[in-house]
């Protein structure tokens, strides 16, 4: 079994072993993709080096799935299903939206993996809503059967930016004037933590510090200086995200009725967490009117497990595989 993660600078690969009836994660390797022309440079030469029967595969990919293949969001790459089965003699290649991968990864989490925003009163069976903010943003909902949870993906992240308050009006004008359109991934995303930022700068008539001028990534620096509060802007600017990812998280769950839960994932917020504890984000989270009491309920959690759409994908290839 074969399981791979791909995201916009780097992909995962991993054979996955049954032990004890589990899948396991084994002969780990991970690439950065600006090295190679496309997926399928990679997954070569990961198969020459880790030698195996190939039955069954299953990669997870930021951008929407349509018949087993993908154009990923924020790479050129097109990756086909059937293209890999043909080629590499797989009894089986599903591709999956990656957020689908995560969801899957869930359940596999052990409790040290997650960290609790807000506790609530969960319901037992209800929906579960999955965001997670990292070069794009994802969104995805959860379903319970009776027996199980089932994930399905949306592109929900690409849906027009809803701004919530007069500042994040500006936001929206500031942003709509560099792009005809504001998704809002372009705002909850590293590239969008970048264009708050430089927002920030905007509306208090500030000069682009040196740090920033000089920073080969910027929003990992404003994360830094904002939890720090070494940086005025950075801190404004930090401030302003999790104001709005709140929101957002809020808007599916008002959307999924995700009675059982909302969990936060990506590269972003698990950095963030001591912002998101200081109550700013459960404040943000519930300002819905009159669905306040029910938002209040709602348990949120923060995934704090970077292969956790990796070990989704092997959990996946592993029911193909039975």
């Amino acid at each position: 079994m074969l399981a791979g993660y791909i995201t916009a600078s780097r992909t995962s690969l991993a054979r996955i072993k049954n032990v004890n009836n589990k899948p396991v994660i084994s002969q780990f390797f991970e690439y950065e993709n600006s090295q190679f022309s496309g997926f399928d440079s990679i997954l070569s030469l990961y198969l020459r080096k880790h030698k195996g029967e190939n039955r069954v595969a299953c990669f997870g990919v930021a951008g929407p799935v349509i018949q087993n293949t993908v154009v990923a969001t924020n790479i050129p790459w097109r990756i086909d299903g059937a293209v890999i089965k043909e080629k590499y003699k797989f009894s089986q290649v599903k591709i999956c939206n990656d957020i689908v991968t995560t969801a899957k990864g869930l359940f596999e989490l052990p409790d040290d993996k997650l960290f609790t925003i807000n506790k609530g009163v969960g319901i037992q069976g209800g929906n579960l809503g999955l965001l997670a903010a990292g070069y794009g943003l994802g969104e995805g909902l959860l379903f319970y059967d009776g027996k199980r949870y089932h994930p399905y993906a949306s592109e929900g992240g690409h849906a027009g930016f809803t701004p919530g308050s007069q500042l994040e009006v500006e936001l929206w004008e500031h942003l709509y004037s560099n792009l005809g359109f504001v998704e809002t991934e372009d705002v909850l995303s590293l590239n969008g933590l970048e264009r708050i930022y430089e927002f920030m700068l905007s509306v208090n008539r500030a000069t682009k510090a040196d740090w920033f001028k000089k920073a080969n990534d910027k929003a990992s620096k404003i994360i830094e200086l904002g939890l720090s509060g070494q940086d005025e802007i950075a801190v404004k600017s930090l401030d302003l995200f999790v104001d709005c990812l709140a929101s957002e998280a809020a808007n599916l769950a008002l959307k999924g009725m995700t009675l059982s839960g909302i969990y936060l994932g990506g590269i972003i917020v698990p950095q963030i967490i001591t912002a998101l504890e200081q109550g700013m984000f459960m404040e943000r989270f519930v300002h819905k009117g009159k669905m306040e009491p029910l938002l209040a309920k709602i348990p949120i959690k923060v995934i704090i497990d970077e292969k956790i759409a990796l070990k989704g994908a092997g959990t996946i290839a592993y029911e193909l595989s039975k």
